[in-house]
């Protein structure tokens, strides 16, 4: 480990001294967007997919800011509704921009604001579209095309050698496939009019061209994507997402939860758009469309797929297998041993329904409506806090959902009900004070017997149920280099929930404050606390007690841009976990970046992390975001006493090609086994690489 550790390090010797490039910018902006949505989130499971599209096209085909939509500036995601009115307003009555730096001029468009939208973004006279023919697809069409590469190198327990014997007494004590991850897409668009694309994955375990999984991959997706055609403006055959409203009552999408930026509370929905991630649950399949008629959007859709459950009664007809009662959802995606293929495709999913959206200016009011079938009832609900759960298989649900844009209050809210449970409602504003000062709100309240699949609001549970919450957010800018952004937020959950038996409440509340002199310079420090009740068994007694865990974060980060080809960034992070009735825990975590991109030879880049961490147990566990491969995420999780690092390296091949390599390690300093179960592995490492080659023309 010495060793690696030494070689990596020699990477921080090399750098020339320059101003940053927009290259470097828009890494920045990504980085930045990805830490704000994952901040908060205490799983590893994330998917932004969605953001690095949206980024990574704007990248290579700046938005015109003269002739941008709401929708497309809202997909920067760094402009808030204020700045997007702003920018708007000046348009219609100075007419269209002739430079970038007239941006300066408008009112919210501050240094951080430009440098956050620069590398995404132009200004051209010229706003005429492009018509949809053979000859402007030629010349304005994209493709792009990916095949990654990736696997754990040391030996885990569910691919270690076994005999047939032991095997066929336990047959899932082996995955049946080989340890690597395939995962491939391609994607066409022609501008906003046109784009199909394929994604296909092999999870590790999974076979691959052989035994269950004859066609190859385990998981396929595609669709076709037409828009903006007369009174068309979205057109989707196959895999797509849906966004309405503040994400109550249906959103499939990403959406943003607490964070330092106060304004991420409110959702801007997209409508439907087509789905390109690798994520096998949170999508439609099928058809869906929106016509747009002066004012009024009108969209309607169809889906039906597959799920994976857990089967609780199964009937036997004409020697086949139905599924009449499942407990839960299964949402891993992995398919490697006989259990994890028996679960697979348990039951079909059935959706159909539409949204109305009226929109006037700033404002607009929206009414969604969305009936489920899932061809079984819910079973096995004999846990007492999923008493109020819907039991049914088919039922609906329904909301109503609004925005307003008045001076400088901003206000938005949805009110939704499930057909056999509950009702919902949220309903938020946001107010600039000035041009140094805004404040937010946010007030929820979800019944026990409200509970949407595809439900994604603010809350602080896992699930829109269960819970009622008072948010309260503010942003000081203090001055050109200091901003200080809180939040307080209170929250109750009025029955029972998973691991708490008795109705119960709690709190959290943040304060970071950030100093950005310069340019090339950015520190933060910040403060977070959250204080929930939970179940505690107490020694001696055979009932459970409930009591406070309180969990306290304290973070420094500073980041540097020696020059357009070296920058540093650093962090370091303490957590102290307060829990009665068992021993206290606390962890801490540092690590140091280094990235490198030379101007010349101008074809390669490099990215070192190295990270050391110390907990007393997993309750002290310290997530923290991590730079990856294109389209691949790592938030992990650093809890025992060890370290990690990693490194990647970015080669351009030619200007329509690039190769890209991620080695990273883990190692533990106070155990010999890692994981558990069929991951489980016999020592103290954990090493994963990754390859993946990209082709844009």
């Amino acid at each position: 480990m010495k060793r690696v550790g030494l070689i990596f390090g020699l990477i921080i010797l090399i750098g020339s001294v320059l101003a940053q490039d927009s290259d470097q910018q828009k890494q920045v902006a990504i980085d930045q967007i990805i830490e704000l949505v994952s901040e908060n989130l205490e799983t590893e499971d994330l998917d932004f997919t969605t953001v690095l599209e949206d980024l990574n096209y704007f990248y290579d085909h700046p938005l015109n800011l003269n002739k941008a939509e709401r929708g497309e500036l809202q997909r920067l995601y760094a402009l808030d509704d204020f700045q997007i009115r702003a920018l708007q307003r000046h348009i219609k009555l100075a007419g269209k921009l002739i430079s970038m730096l007239e941006l300066q001029g408008i009112d919210g468009f501050d240094l951080r604001t430009l440098e956050a939208i620069g590398p995404f973004v132009k200004v051209l006279d010229k706003t005429t579209e492009s018509r949809l023919n053979g000859t402007s697809i030629k010349q304005e069409a994209s493709h792009e095309a990916i095949i990654r590469y990736q696997r754990v190198l040391e030996e885990m327990e569910g691919f270690a050698p076994i005999d047939d014997s032991t095997l066929s007494a336990k047959p899932d004590s082996r995955y049946l496939g080989d340890a690597a991850r395939i995962y491939t897409r391609y994607r066409f668009r022609f501008l906003k009019n046109l784009s199909a694309g394929i994604t296909a994955e092999k999870d590790p375990g999974e076979e691959f061209f052989t035994g269950t999984q004859k066609l190859g991959f385990d998981y396929y997706s595609a669709h076709i994507y037409l828009g903006n055609q007369g009174v068309i403006k979205h057109a989707i055959i196959g895999d797509y997402q849906i966004e309405f409203g503040q994400g109550l009552t249906y959103w499939t999408g990403l959406a943003f939860g607490k964070s330092a930026d106060i304004k991420s509370i409110k959702r801007n929905g997209r409508g439907i758009a087509p789905y390109v991630s690798a994520d096998e649950n949170n999508f439609m399949r099928g058809a869906a469309t929106t016509l747009q008629i002066g004012s009024v959007e009108i969209t309607a859709f169809g889906s039906s797929k597959m799920l994976d459950a857990n089967k609780t009664v199964i009937d036997t007809l004409d020697e086949e297998f139905q599924v009449s009662e499942f407990s839960s959802l299964q949402t891993s995606g992995i398919h490697g041993t006989p259990s994890q293929l028996f679960d697979k495709d348990a039951v079909r999913e059935t959706n159909f329904g539409g949204n109305v959206k009226v929109s006037l200016d700033d404002h607009h009011i929206g009414a969604t409506f969305v009936q489920t079938n899932y061809g079984s009832d819910f079973g096995g609900l004999a846990d007492l806090y999923r008493k109020f759960e819907g039991r049914s298989g088919s039922f609906y649900v329904a909301g109503l959902d609004y925005q307003f844009l008045i001076r400088n209050i901003l206000g938005f809210g949805e009110a939704s009900f499930r057909s056999d449970g509950g009702t919902a409602y949220i309903n938020g504003a946001i107010m600039s004070l000035d041009q140094t000062f805004n404040i937010s709100i946010l007030h929820r309240n979800y019944s026990k017997g409200y509970f949407s699949p595809r439900s994604n609001a603010i809350s602080e549970s896992s699930r829109n149920s269960n819970e009622e919450g008072l948010y309260f957010g503010l942003e000081a800018k203090m001055s050109k280099a200091w901003r200080f952004n809180a939040y307080y937020d209170l929250f109750t959950f009025p029955w029972l929930r998973f691991r708490t038996d008795i109705p119960s409440y709690g709190k959290e509340y943040l304060g970071q404050l950030e100093y950005r002199p310069n340019k090339a310079f950015k520190a933060y420090a910040r403060y977070r606390m959250e204080e929930k009740q939970e179940n505690y068994q107490v020694e001696n007694l055979p009932s459970k007690s409930v009591n406070f865990q309180k969990k306290q974060w304290f973070r420094i980060n500073a980041q540097y841009a020696f020059s357009k080809t070296f920058s540093i960034r650093n962090r370091l992070e303490y957590l102290f976990v307060n829990q009665p009735e068992r021993t206290a825990e606390s962890g801490w975590m540092m690590y140091q970046d280094f990235i490198w991109k030379p101007t010349w030879p101008a074809r390669y880049e490099l990215k070192f992390r190295y990270a050391l961490f110390d907990t007393d147990g997993y309750d002290s566990r310290i997530y923290t975001y991590e730079h990856d491969v294109l389209y691949a995420f790592s938030v992990p999780a650093y809890y025992n006493r060890g370290s990690r690092a990693y490194l990647i390296g970015k080669y351009d091949l030619s200007r329509w090609s690039e190769l890209t390599v991620r080695l990273s390690q883990t190692f533990y300093a106070d155990r010999n086994q890692i994981g558990s179960g069929l991951n489980e592995i016999d020592g103290s490492t954990r090493t994963e690489v990754k390859a993946q080659l990209r082709v844009k023309f």
